[in-house]
Formats: structure tokens, C-alpha cells, sequence
């Protein structure tokens, strides 16, 4: 079994930066509550991106897992190591070819699917994720 776990660390800088500004803005009296609860809830479902290989799946979520996708170990047919660009920020993005997940900016890995698709999972250390799965696939 494989599991590596990325803390995204800019995300949680950004929402705090964001909260201590709305706490300290007058101006923003009637929205601060909305506003500091919609940063918790986003900081809740992204705070991280886990990445797990069991014998049939690779699984992935962020946060607490309530975001989650898996992909049967059968359907992948090739994985590549890939660079995302600043610009694709972080967290579920829709590429040209596939869909990106990450939490910051980086390394990532390409993973082919049977059917064609494209998933980019951002991850640390790319090497050994691709090294785990290609020993199940």
C-alpha cells in the first residue's frame, strides 16, 4: 500500500491573510461572518490532497475526503512526470486534456487512462508515486 498526503500550505496563508483583513475591515461588518465561513469551509475541503494506492485502486481526496475520485489500478496504461504551470493555481482544475488535481504548484504526475483521459495528480515526490504504480498496474 502507497499513501502520501500534501498540506497546501499557500491555500491556508492565503485564507488567513484574507480572514485577518475582514476581521480588521469596518467596512466589512454585516458580511464578516459569511465571509470568514465560507474561508473555513474552503479551507476544510482543501487543506490537503492524499494520494493512496491499495491493491485495485488509486484513490485520491482533499481535506477530510468528503472530495474524493478513484481510478481501478486495470485502467491506467501509462503515467509520466509532469510540471504544473503557476497559472493553474491549485485545487480541481480542468485541463486541455484531462482533469488537474493538486495542492500547490509544482510536480505533478500524468496519469493515461484505457478510454483516453487524462488525470494529473500534484504530488512531492513524483518518482515514488509513479514507482507504486507501476508496480500494480
Amino acid at each position: 500500500m502507497y499513501k502520501q498526503t500534501e498540506i497546501s500550505y499557500s491555500l491556508i496563508i492565503i485564507l488567513l491573510v484574507i480572514s485577518a483583513f475582514i476581521i480588521f475591515s469596518p467596512e466589512l461588518a454585516g458580511l464578516k461572518i459569511i465571509i470568514l465561513s465560507i474561508n473555513l469551509l474552503v479551507t476544510l475541503l482543501f487543506f490537503s490532497l492524499t494520494i493512496v494506492i491499495n491493491e485495485q485502486k488509486l484513490h485520491w481526496y482533499f481535506g477530510f475526503g468528503i472530495i474524493s475520485k478513484d481510478v481501478e489500478l486495470s485502467q491506467i496504461v501509462q503515467t509520466s512526470a509532469y510540471k504544473t504551470k503557476w497559472y493553474q493555481g491549485i485545487g480541481i482544475r480542468m485541463l486541455n486534456d484531462g482533469w488537474l488535481y493538486n495542492a500547490s504548484v509544482g510536480q505533478a504526475i500524468k496519469i493515461t487512462l484505457t478510454d483516453g483521459k487524462n488525470i494529473y495528480l500534484g504530488c512531492k515526490n513524483v518518482d515514488a508515486l509513479q514507482k507504486a504504480l507501476k508496480v500494480k498496474v
